[in-house]
């Protein structure tokens, strides 16, 4: 298993056109009346829907816009390992493998090589318009893209990357919707200090650098340093357009827009189709005004499929962070899976049990890693923790509810948690649905396996009704 080496996002999609199922329509597309995800949802199926590249897509000024847009680039687990250099169809192989690649971090490298500045427009020529903003669900509060922002920690050399959702406002002003991170920090370092933050919106770069934005790293670390890791080579870097030094932006992305988180100003955004399947509310948002507009020849906007497969599987960084959150606490963890079917609010965690207190510190790592899990179910090694069933199996048969059921109350919980949303608190529980040690075990009721080996099924001959 090797990390991807760092390309453009059109370098990659040439490479892995075969690969990846890549299918693409020229046929003129409006994304902003839900053209776009129409199509997209006749392609879905149970196991995602295949990358999907349109080709001539209408701006907000019914013209054609400048930019094609992908979609479905997380969709499908072969995807995922191919914008990782994981070469595997499997879930548990892509979470194996990414703490490895994510620990070798790796120092930005500036160049005088830029090609996100091909182009650049400011001024009076700056219009958001001549973008293909994207209606992406039913009953969403505007146009949409789902881009990278970058930013720099105020008094510091620090960046953050974060994944975040952003509203079309006007031709120079977007809202955009901030989780309570280090994204969000920022933000109100400089906003006490009475300033605007500059930021940079990457709306498309290599699949591994979006992904290095879910990653749920240490609050010290660059995060720049974590795309290199997952780009497998440094980050190329450039002074942005706007800003010059002071926002350092990746020079290799295809587009992005340069402008400020507007101090002591919030707008209201959403709803918005979320990974939890349900439309995120609509809420009080921070303020973006644009100041330039750069990309490179023919760019392509990496977008999300929100509320379906596409965007859950984006957020296999986090899946891989609770899995080395919990390794670290309890080195008998040996996989962690999540129900995708319903989104990443309850974690379920297999281990090699030695001691009766382990799954309660395991469980404790993975909800203190971050506020999207308020629930954790513990099972021994011997079920697999991405099937319901088996998962289903083992609280059945081993778990008395006073005993293995932990309420839990006073949890920051996510803000887009339906079943709680805001800013409160939330309640969850772990269950530790694990033999006690040393207590005597069923045998499982199975055919042997040799009888299996003799008496093989084509061997019969079997008669249809």
């Amino acid at each position: 298993m090797s990390p991807a080496t760092a390309s453009s996002l059109g370098d990659w999609l040439e490479k892995h056109s075969t690969a990846t199922g890549l299918l693409t329509v020229e046929d003129p597309v409006d994304p902003g009346v839900y053209e776009a995800t129409a199509i997209l949802a006749q392609l879905e199926t149970p196991s995602g829907g295949p990358p999907v590249l349109f080709a001539n897509l209408r701006n907000l000024s019914g013209e054609r816009s400048p930019a094609r847009m992908l979609f479905n680039t997380y969709s499908k687990r072969r995807s995922v390992g191919l914008a990782l250099g994981v070469e595997t169809d499997t879930w548990n192989d892509l979470l194996e493998a990414l703490p490895q690649i994510s620990a070798n971090l790796q120092k930005p490298i500036e160049t005088a090589d830029v090609p996100v500045q091909d182009t650049v427009i400011q001024g009076d020529d700056l219009d958001l318009r001549i973008l293909p903003w994207t209606r992406h669900v039913e009953m969403e509060g505007g146009l949409y893209f789902t881009p990278i922002l970058a930013a720099k920690q105020p008094g510091s050399d620090r960046y953050n990357l974060s994944w975040n959702r952003v509203t079309y406002l006007d031709p120079i002003h977007a809202g955009v919707h901030i989780s309570p991170r280090q994204l969000w920090s920022f933000q109100r370092e400089a906003e006490q200090a009475g300033d605007d933050l500059p930021v940079a919106m990457v709306l498309g770069h290599h699949p591994a650098f979006n992904l290095a934005a879910a990653a749920l790293t240490a609050i010290q670390i660059d995060e720049y340093h974590v795309a290199g890791a997952l780009m497998g080579e440094p980050l190329q870097v450039a002074p942005s357009a706007r800003f010059g030094e002071d926002l350092m932006v990746p020079a290799g992305a295809e587009m992005i827009i340069e402008g400020r988180l507007i101090a002591a100003h919030r707008v209201v955004e959403g709803p918005f189709g979320e990974y939890m399947r349900y439309l995120g509310p609509q809420k009080l948002s921070h303020l973006f005004e644009a100041d330039a507009i750069t990309f490179r020849p023919e760019p392509i906007i990496l977008e999300i499929f929100a509320g379906h497969r596409d965007h859950l599987n984006a957020h296999v960084s986090i899946h891989a962070s609770l899995l080395a959150a919990a390794r670290t606490a309890v080195p008998q963890v040996t996989r962690v899976g999540w129900f995708q079917g319903g989104g990443p609010t309850t974690a379920v965690v297999a281990l090699d049990k030695s001691a009766d207190g382990q799954p309660m510190r395991a469980a404790m790592a993975i909800l203190s890693a971050g506020n999207l899990i308020k629930q954790v179910i513990v099972v021994d090694d011997d079920i697999d923790v991405f099937d319901a069933q088996s998962v289903m199996w083992a609280i059945s048969t081993r778990v008395r509810a006073d005993e293995d059921v932990i309420m839990l109350k006073g949890l920051q919980g996510s803000l887009l948690d339906p079943s709680h949303p805001g800013f409160g608190t939330t309640a969850g529980f772990v269950i530790d649905a694990t033999w006690r040690v040393g207590q005597t075990r069923p045998p499982v009721a199975r055919v042997p396996e040799a009888a299996v080996s003799q008496f093989p099924l084509d061997a019969y001959t079997l008669k249809e009704a």
